[in-house]
């Protein structure tokens, strides 16, 4: 099994929000790899994602082709084991580069890396914009979230802030291809890395 996420999704524009977990389908699609995990964050049911799981949908469907230079991700999940992947990502048409997205992957015996994934529609290959390194949170029900401001990254995990990295992106709107796929709890066919997690039904956000 693959690490799957609880997951909240949230991206923030200003005042809008775009749910990512809205790419999943009620019923489910595959009930062998997507499930309702009962014990999600403050006892709110969450979705779950098994290995194999094949949650995607037109990125025009959730997200606008364009986002702004200040922005905000929120995501809830619960690893289940210490192996990474990719809890969301926008990949172009060709499935080789990630627009958008955050992977987790261990680092040493007791630590993990949290990447944000941020590539132009132009961009030849994924571009990782930031990388923070936390204590190894696996099995527990975690909140984190990346705020984006024209010169900084910051992380915030359990509504505590754990560090700013200074980012310099050109230019500094992110314009997506209009045929680009959001992908949950994986990067698609061709990079994939899926993650096995159950999500959150409110946390995995873009504002």
């Amino acid at each position: 099994m693959v690490n799957a996420p609880g997951f909240i999704f949230i991206v923030q524009l200003l005042f809008t929000e775009y749910d990512l977990l809205q790419a999943v389908e009620i019923p489910f699609l595959d009930p062998k790899t997507q499930y309702i995990d009962g014990e999600g964050h403050d006892g709110f049911p969450a979705f779950g994602f098994r290995a194999g799981s094949d949650v995607k949908v037109a990125l025009r469907q959730i997200l606008p082709e364009k986002l702004p230079a200040e922005f905000s991700i929120w995501i809830s999940a619960k690893l289940k084991s210490r192996r990474g992947g990719f809890l969301f990502a926008v990949v172009n048409p060709y499935d080789t580069v990630v627009e958008l997205g955050v992977k987790i992957a261990p680092e040493g015996f007791s630590n993990t890396v949290i990447s944000l994934f941020y590539s132009n529609a132009s961009a030849v290959n994924s571009q990782v914009i930031a990388n923070f390194s936390l204590p190894r949170f696996h099995g527990k029900w975690a909140r984190f979230a990346f705020q984006l401001t024209m010169d900084e990254v910051t992380l915030f995990f359990n509504c505590n802030e754990v560090e700013s990295v200074s980012i310099k992106r050109e230019p500094a709107e992110l314009q997506f291809d209009s045929a680009s796929t959001l992908y949950i709890a994986q990067a698609g066919p061709t990079l994939s890395e899926p993650f096995e997690v159950p999500h959150s039904k409110d946390m995995c956000n873009v504002l």
